[in-house]
């Protein structure tokens, strides 16, 4: 493959897949674009309804923080210490082409998420 073009940006949703090590969507960007931009949404289409049923704490979300700061730790060791993982709370289906936007990228990465809500939103 050829080097990546310069001054060619790219995003990289996280999603499921709380790694850096072996995450194809992060392995295609950074192969074919020269400045890649991470990001996790705490997405409230999904949040909202844990709390609307009362829901305060979850272990789940307490795992994906844990995830997400050993995540940041290694983008940054990565990058030389440039760069992390840009978080951002709301809805993803917003959130995602919002920040795209801000940092003008051409493309937009994530893994594939075979969930029913997952398909529909992306």
């Amino acid at each position: 493959m050829n080097d990546p073009i310069p001054d060619s940006r790219a995003l990289v949703w996280f999603r499921r897949d709380l790694r850096a090590h072996d995450h194809a969507a992060l392995y295609h960007a950074l192969r074919q674009y020269a400045q890649v931009w991470c990001v996790f949404v705490f997405d409230t289409d999904i949040l909202q309804p844990l709390l609307d049923k009362g829901l305060q704490e979850d272990r789940r979300v307490e795992f994906i923080l844990e995830s997400l700061a050993q995540v940041n730790r290694l983008l940054g060791y990565f990058s030389g210490g440039k760069g992390g993982l840009v978080v951002r709370h709301g809805r993803a289906l917003e959130e995602i082409p919002r920040l795209a936007a801000e940092l003008d990228v051409q493309a937009v990465f994530a893994n594939r998420d075979y969930e029913p809500a997952a398909i529909e939103r992306d």
